[in-house]
């Protein structure tokens, strides 16, 4: 199923009365599009900020000058306004009083403003910088335009952010936001003419450098459960998930934490290099009905590849107790490669939708890798904690090392195979 559609946005044509400004503080944030007319600014405001109005604002680049001016984004409790300044008077261009636009008080949230100057069209959004996630639109007329924001646009490049409190966290991204990423990934081989016209998928080399390492490792038709040694592998799983006594049962009850939450078992395939967080090769058993909470990863990239069965992916805006709404999901099957990274995808919740009881596991191998250029490693994955509604921290941990894993389900599967066996 496609993603979900973005909140409804109102665009509004610009007036020619102005909102009278008051003098603020210039210490701000403050930053440069790499492309002069053209970029998307973020800025995620730590939980508990005390914010009650946030700004974004775009000028002119340094080389331009010329009258004041400046675009840009004010959003609070009550409104998000999107805004023309000429020469200390503001103009409104784009409003809208959705509660999912407003400024959300005490929780860990990003905001952004993207400028598009040859589409001619600003853009603001929530969460991280993906057009689902778009809350209001603006396009500049093309024949009747009063405010000639149409031909102001292409000299903005300045960046400045002012009402964000202590410690916000701006980030600059160089291209506007147009179109998101496909979450699906396929070879250079497999991309066809309509598989670009529908984006439906993205190819594996233009992900970032980190993700193309770990999809060149888990994505050839090698990396599969079954092997010469043990065909049965994904047979024996099953069996060892569902018989009361054999090893995936009793850990899936140490860890379930009643009988409505079905837990997930986590197989290390190799030692913590410090790249990732945790073991960055890891085999993960879903059996049916089990989910994970909704969690990030750190600000890592990952690529994901399903081994066996199929599972359901939901994205989310924040990661906040008070805000679990998907706003787009997928279902990945056996041979599906799905990835994230700090700037897409990066809050989820997996779940394996077969039936219980009596529906088949899927299996997984989750792959993680750090960008190159982070200098502070995040080591944990934060999480939605149900039961205390509060935001907890998960250090990755394992309930088996891979090579033990296979043995004794194998052993497991042989005892069961004689069991079976007529006796002479």
């Amino acid at each position: 199923m496609p993603p979900a559609q973005p909140a409804t946005t109102t665009t509004t044509t610009a007036t020619v009365s102005p909102i009278r400004l008051h003098l603020v503080s210039r210490e701000a944030p403050h930053g440069d599009f790499r492309i002069t007319g053209q970029g998307t600014a973020s800025v995620r405001l730590p939980e508990g900020a005390g914010v009650r109005s946030l700004t974004l604002q775009l000028q002119p680049a340094r080389a331009h000058g010329g009258a004041p001016l400046a675009v840009g984004l004010t959003v609070d409790a009550k409104s998000a306004v999107l805004w023309l300044e000429k020469n200390g008077e503001r103009y409104p261009l784009a409003s809208t009083a959705d509660p999912r636009a407003l400024l959300q008080t005490g929780v860990q949230q990003s905001y952004w403003l993207s400028l598009d100057s040859n589409n001619r069209r600003l853009r603001f959004g929530k969460g991280e910088m993906l057009l689902h996630l778009m809350q209001l639109e603006y396009a500049f007329p093309e024949t009747s335009d009063p405010l000639r924001l149409g031909e102001l646009a292409p000299t903005l490049g300045r960046v400045e952010v002012r009402g964000a409190g202590e410690h916000p966290h701006l980030v600059l991204r160089p291209i506007p936001v147009n179109l998101d990423p496909a979450p699906l990934v396929v070879r250079p081989e497999d991309i066809t003419l309509d598989l670009i016209a529908n984006n439906s998928v993205s190819v594996a080399q233009n992900l970032p450098k980190e993700c193309q390492l770990l999809y060149a490792n888990v994505a050839g038709p090698n990396i599969r459960l079954a092997s010469p040694d043990f065909p049965e592998f994904a047979q024996a799983i099953q069996y060892s998930i569902v018989t009361p006594g054999k090893m995936c049962f009793e850990q899936l009850q140490k860890k379930s934490k009643g009988p409505d939450h079905f837990s997930y078992l986590r197989i290390t395939l190799d030692g913590n290099l410090g790249d990732s967080p945790g073991q960055p090769y890891v085999l993960e058993i879903w059996p049916a009905g089990s989910r994970s909470p909704i969690h990030d990863h750190g600000q890592a990239n990952a690529i994901i590849k399903v081994l066996h069965g199929q599972i359901r992916i939901e994205w989310f805006g924040t990661l906040s107790p008070d805000d679990e709404t998907s706003w787009g999901h997928m279902t990945a099957h056996a041979g599906d490669v799905t990835f994230l990274t700090p700037q897409y995808y990066q809050i989820h919740r997996l779940s394996n939708p077969s039936p219980y009881p009596g529906g088949d596991f899927c299996a997984t191998i989750q792959c993680y890798r750090y960008a190159n250029k982070d200098r502070q490693h995040y080591e944990f994955f934060d999480f939605i904690d149900d039961d205390k509604h509060h935001v907890e921290h998960f250090r990755p941990d394992s309930d088996w090392a891979y090579l033990d894993f296979k043995r004794s389900i194998q052993k497991e599967w042989d005892e069961a195979m004689r069991g079976t066996q007529p006796t002479a």
